[in-house]
C-alpha cells in the first residue's frame, strides 16, 4: 500500500472530524442544532496533533472533547516559527476569525520549564561600562536569555493589527527594580514598535546597559492621551528593548511578592510594547495546580497612537489535556 501524502491524510482526517461534529451535534440536539447551547472549539484527535479542524458542537460534547483529546477553546491557531527553550521549544500563536483576532499569544510545553539556563543572561546584549576591558555578566550585561519570535503570517496579513513582532525573555536572576522583580520570571514583549527599530537600541553605560543618546531617547515622555493611567516612567530604559512603563498601583509594589504583572514599553515618546511579565513558580504552580488559569484587565489609555486592534486583558494558561501554557492577550477592540 502506497502511504498517503502528510497533507492529504491531513486533509481527509479534517473531513472526516467535521462530519463526525456534525453527526455528534445532530444526535445531540434531536437534529435541531438551535435547540442546544453550542460552543466553538479547535478539535484535535488523540495522536494527531498537527491536525486540527474548527467545529461548532453541543457545549457539553465540547467539555468532553477538551478533557479526553488535545483540543482547545476557539477557533484554530495558526502559528509562529518555534524556537527552543528550556527543554522544548516556544511559539507564537493567534486565532482569527474574519478579520477579527481573537487571541494573540505566545506558547510553550511544560517541559520547557525545565532545563533552562542558570547564567544571567546569553551575552547577547553587553557593555564594559567600568572600562577595565572585561564584562561582568550581573552588572554589564542585560536582556536575560532572548527569544525573537515572528508573528504567525496570517497574523501579519491581517489589517488593523499593530503587534509586529514578540519577544521572549527568560531572566534566571530576574533584573531590577531591586527587591521587587529580582526573581526568576519571564518578560512576554509583543512589540509594535518595528524590529529593526528595537535592534537600533545601542548598548552604552547609562540606563540599563543602554547608549546614553538611546537612553535619552527613550525617556522621550509618551503624551497623556497615549499613556494608561497608573504607569509612571521610572527611567527603566534597556539596551535592545526600550523603556519600561511601570503601574505602581500593582501588588508587587505595594507589600505582596512579584507573581504577574503588565508593562507598557515606550520609546521616543511612543507606546512601543505590551508586556506581561510571569514567575517561573507562577506557572510552575500552573501546571502542578497550585494555581489557577486566569484573565486579567489591561488598563488602557484614551487613545491610541497606532489605530488598530488592542487587547483588553490577558491571560495566563495551563491546558492540562496539551499540557501546555499559554500567554496571550484577549478581549480585542477597535
Amino acid at each position: 500500500m502506497i502511504p498517503l501524502p502528510r497533507r492529504l491524510l491531513a486533509a481527509t482526517l479534517s473531513a472526516s472530524l467535521v462530519a463526525v461534529a456534525a453527526v455528534a451535534t445532530s444526535i445531540a440536539t434531536g437534529g435541531d442544532a438551535s435547540a442546544a447551547h453550542t460552543t466553538t472549539i479547535c478539535l484535535v484527535p488523540s495522536g494527531y496533533r498537527g491536525v486540527e479542524v474548527t467545529v461548532t458542537v453541543p457545549a457539553a460534547t465540547a467539555e468532553r472533547l477538551l478533557a479526553r483529546t488535545p483540543s482547545y477553546a476557539g477557533v484554530c491557531a495558526v502559528y509562529g516559527r518555534p524556537l527552543p527553550l528550556g527543554g522544548a521549544t516556544v511559539r507564537t500563536y493567534a486565532q482569527i476569525e474574519g478579520t477579527v483576532p481573537r487571541v494573540i499569544g505566545i506558547t510553550f510545553p511544560s517541559s520547557a520549564l525545565s532545563g533552562l539556563p542558570t547564567e544571567m543572561t546569553d551575552r547577547h546584549h553587553c557593555f564594559d561600562v567600568d572600562g577595565d576591558g572585561a564584562i561582568q555578566e550581573m552588572t554589564e550585561c542585560a536582556g536575560g536569555h532572548e527569544r525573537e519570535l515572528e508573528l504567525p503570517a496570517a497574523l501579519r496579513r491581517l489589517p488593523g493589527v499593530p503587534l509586529t513582532w514578540a519577544l521572549v525573555n527568560w531572566n534566571p536572576h530576574g533584573h531590577g527594580a531591586p527587591g521587587v522583580y529580582d526573581v526568576p520570571h519571564f518578560d512576554f514583549h509583543f512589540y509594535i514598535q518595528p524590529k529593526a527599530e528595537r535592534d537600533a537600541i545601542r548598548p552604552g553605560p547609562c540606563g540599563i546597559i543602554v547608549h546614553c543618546d538611546d537612553f535619552v531617547r527613550g525617556t522621550v515622555p509618551v503624551p497623556p492621551q497615549y499613556l494608561p493611567a497608573d504607569y509612571t516612567d521610572l527611567q527603566m530604559v534597556e539596551v535592545a528593548m526600550g523603556n519600561h512603563l511601570l503601574d505602581q498601583t500593582s501588588p508587587e509594589w505595594n507589600g505582596s511578592p512579584f507573581t504577574r504583572t503588565f508593562i507598557y514599553g515606550s520609546y521616543d515618546g511612543r507606546i512601543s510594547f505590551l508586556e506581561p511579565m510571569i514567575t517561573h513558580s507562577w506557572l510552575q504552580g500552573l501546571v502542578t495546580g497550585q494555581h489557577s488559569s486566569a484573565c486579567l484587565p489591561i488598563k488602557q489609555p484614551a487613545a491610541w497612537q497606532v489605530a488598530g486592534w488592542y487587547p483588553q486583558q490577558y491571560c495566563i494558561r495551563y491546558r492540562a489535556n496539551r499540557d501546555d501554557l499559554t500567554v496571550s492577550l484577549e478581549d480585542f477592540r477597535r
